[in-house]
């Protein structure tokens, strides 16, 4: 042997970018529909606002902003929960419900248990913030902490299949998606001609869904997606033409992942027109934005799409709507962010 590996050992050492599920196809309007129908009266149709700026009027801005934090649970995640909680049968609801989430998936899933009468827990990265570990505790979600890592090789491991509960993959479930996908329904119908959205990126789940309604709606639409540039794993995976490990670091966004995975990736390259980087000090300044000039209480990862759009010309962007994603800011972190 001249101690080179063959392609089978190879292939080996290199890290899996997926779980060896199927790929997730479009959501249909059709599917869209129903999920609006099945979570109207627990989702709110959350107000669509002009974002306001001291000295400028609204319409030199051209943004609106999306107010998804208005959520009972603080995010747009209740939606797509709620839409998956619903199609499960009695008894795999009984059997107890499972996800892995940052924090607002977590929370939207204990929200919704309550209602149905489940018990719920979920896989939580070691680094989540302390006001969303508290949140989730007490929508009584069971949490376990892991790390990153341990995390994502029980992704990739599709360990879920080994555990008896009703799992709820957050960024592969299309039912889930669909449910995402609502919030820009009810933008499109305040502003049937919007030129672009902006999203914030995490791990997916979101732009896919909203970008499947944006191209059957108003496909003239761009659909922006943002991410921190301490992880840029949309983007490294469009320029390499697949999906690749990149490097993560901290950010004010806790939402971002070292990689998009296989089962997503052919939407999310299908619906997104543009990935924009943010500089953390940049998504410092767009929390400070809202919360002082548009009294508007945003976590990192809700002010990324503002953060994206305004780097972004008006001339560029056109009429513009950013989803404000959460609110779950430790109160320590927002003093510290509108106090620098």
């Amino acid at each position: 042997m001249d101690g080179t590996a063959t392609t089978s050992e190879a292939s080996q050492t290199e890290p899996k970018t997926g779980w060896g599920g199927s790929v997730i196809e479009p959501v249909s309007m059709e599917v869209i529909q129903e999920a609006a129908r099945t979570i109207a009266g627990v989702a709110r149709n959350t107000p669509l606002v002009p974002l306001r700026s001291y000295g400028l009027p609204e319409e030199s801005l051209g943004i609106h902003l999306k107010l998804e934090m208005l959520q009972d649970v603080g995010s747009f995640k209740i939606r797509g929960v709620h839409n998956w909680l619903s199609h499960l049968t009695h008894a795999e609801r009984a059997a107890g419900l499972n996800t892995h989430s940052a924090g607002n998936t977590a929370q939207a899933l204990g929200y919704a248990a309550l209602r149905f009468g489940c018990k719920a827990k979920t896989l939580v990265p070691d680094r989540t913030p302390q006001a969303k570990l508290d949140a989730i505790h007490r929508y009584g979600v069971d949490t376990v902490p892991v790390s990153m890592d341990d995390l994502l090789d029980f992704i990739f491991a599709a360990g879920w299949t080994e555990q008896p509960e009703a799992y709820l993959n957050p960024w592969g479930d299309p039912l889930m998606i669909a449910g995402n996908a609502t919030v820009a329904v009810e933008i499109l119908q305040e502003r049937p001609d919007l030129d672009s959205l902006f999203v914030p990126m995490g791990g997916g789940g979101l732009v896919a869904g909203v970008g499947s309604a944006i191209r059957a709606l108003n496909s003239s639409c761009r659909v922006v997606a943002v991410q921190v540039d301490s992880c840029q794993a949309l983007s490294g995976a469009l320029e390499a033409g697949g999906p690749v490990w990149v490097e993560m670091g901290d950010s004010l966004s806790d939402i971002s992942l070292p990689v998009v995975v296989d089962e997503l990736y052919p939407l999310l390259e299908s619906v997104v027109d543009e990935v924009i980087t943010v500089q953390e000090d940049e998504l410092r300044d767009a929390v400070r934005m809202l919360a002082v000039e548009n009294k508007v209480v945003a976590e990192g990862a809700g002010a990324l799409a503002l953060a994206g759009a305004l780097q972004v010309g008006r001339d560029h962007r056109g009429d513009t709507a950013c989803i404000v994603s959460g609110g779950s800011m430790d109160p320590a972190t927002l003093a510290d962010v509108l106090n620098h």
